[in-house]
């Protein structure tokens, strides 16, 4: 689903082709969901009390947790699908933070044996910073903010520094100096 969305989200804006179109919203969609499955099922597993970490599988979906997150944060060439999906950054805040406290727990249980900790909190680390990201991204670009970060128009004043320069200039040449106020369009 990444592939697809990495590859075909940059045709999305100039194509009409309504399967592409299709395709991507339905990849969109799902592409979450899936990942939080996943989480889900992995964590889930190390729930049990009676099931111990101990082997190297149980260390690679340990590994897969952050790796899942690192998905949730989603490719550079989509952040939203349309611009309504930015309104819905809140609920992505809430995602990041369910998804960090799960993806925490299922690293936690397989730290004390865990040989691929290194590589999974560096993962872990990216993922966070990615998903985070991408909440960012749709919280700046929501409507409220978007309109508060539109710049404003510049002062139309005078430059006074520019005008003072000017005026003795004139003056030490020795030219007549007339100062005329004109009103503001």
């Amino acid at each position: 689903m990444q592939i697809i969305l990495i590859f075909a989200a940059p045709f999305r804006k100039r194509s009409r082709n309504t399967l592409l179109v299709s395709l991507l919203w339905i990849t969109y969609l799902v592409a979450d969901v899936t990942a939080d499955f996943c989480v889900g099922l992995i964590s889930n597993k190390y729930g049990d009390k009676d099931n111990a970490v101990s082997t190297i599988d149980d260390y690679l979906r340990a590994f897969w947790t952050p790796f899942l997150l690192l998905h949730l944060g989603g490719p550079d060439t989509i952040t939203a699908f349309s611009l309504e999906d930015n309104e819905l950054w809140l609920r992505h805040m809430l995602g990041l933070m369910v998804q960090v406290c799960l993806t925490g727990y299922v690293f936690l249980l397989t730290l004390p044996e865990n040989t691929l900790w290194i590589p999974t909190a560096l993962v872990f680390m990216a993922g966070v910073i990615k998903f985070a990201e991408r909440t960012r991204s749709l919280q700046l670009a929501s409507l409220s903010n978007f309109r508060q970060s539109m710049v404003n128009n510049p002062d139309q004043g005078s430059n006074y520094a520019k005008l003072v320069e000017e005026l003795k200039s004139t003056q030490e040449a020795g030219l007549p100096v007339v100062i005329l106020n004109m009103p503001n369009l």
